[in-house]
């Protein structure tokens, strides 16, 4: 007899030039290569209700993937990584990968100082105003465009970055997530999702359970 399980994972993976074919505008503007490694994630509760919250398995799944990820909450501000539990799935979420990603945070918390003490001193005399870091530039966006520096700055200090799916179509809590590589990424989130849940591998984004 078939086991029952109490939530299922619905992954759609596959490289950037496939991918972008049937995702958002956001995912098909970024500047990836052509082999950039990406996938988009969804959740169903064993009674069919869609969403990461429709199961305790589901929401503590993505508790977990987030507690280890700096994070953009939801005003706008970038969080280290941390226990504090969310009701939402952030904006974006980024894994360090070799304390990359948190030295590329502290220079970005470096030029908020180094900012504040040139409006200081350019009210004295000439100073030269300090050059943001792509970070810098990337969080005081309007809409958090990814240029091809930041993605840059992204693969490089980052083992993935995840993005959620705000249009609410394939339920809470889901997302897309790109690295070179997301071998680490699945490594990871299935060892907290995986012995809970079905893993449902799609070849067609068509697959995908949508509200």
């Amino acid at each position: 007899m078939k086991a029952e399980y109490p939530a299922s994972v619905i992954c759609y993976r596959a490289k950037f030039d496939d991918f972008k074919k049937s995702s958002s505008g956001r995912i098909r503007n970024l500047p990836a290569e052509i082999n950039d490694d990406f996938a988009v994630l969804a959740s169903v509760g064993q009674k069919g209700s869609i969403g990461f919250d429709k199961s305790k398995e589901g929401a503590a799944a993505l508790k977990s993937l987030i507690s280890n990820c700096y994070y953009i909450d939801i005003d706008g501000k970038l969080q280290p990584p941390s226990s504090k539990e969310l009701h939402y799935m952030p904006f974006f979420i980024f894994r360090d990968k070799d304390g990359e990603f948190e030295r590329a945070v502290n220079a970005y918390r470096r030029y908020e100082v180094d900012i504040k003490k040139y409006e200081i001193l350019s009210r004295h005399r000439s100073v030269e105003k300090p050059t943001p870091p792509a970070l810098t530039v990337f969080l005081q966006s309007n809409d958090f465009s990814i240029s091809q520096e930041t993605y840059k700055l992204f693969k490089n200090s980052c083992q993935y970055v995840a993005i959620a799916k705000t249009s609410g179509e394939y339920g809470h809590g889901a997302f897309d997530v790109f690295s070179s590589d997301l071998n680490c990424f699945f490594d990871e989130f299935y060892s907290v999702a995986g012995e809970s849940a079905e893993w449902i591998m799609i070849d067609n984004p068509s697959q995908l359970t949508i509200h």
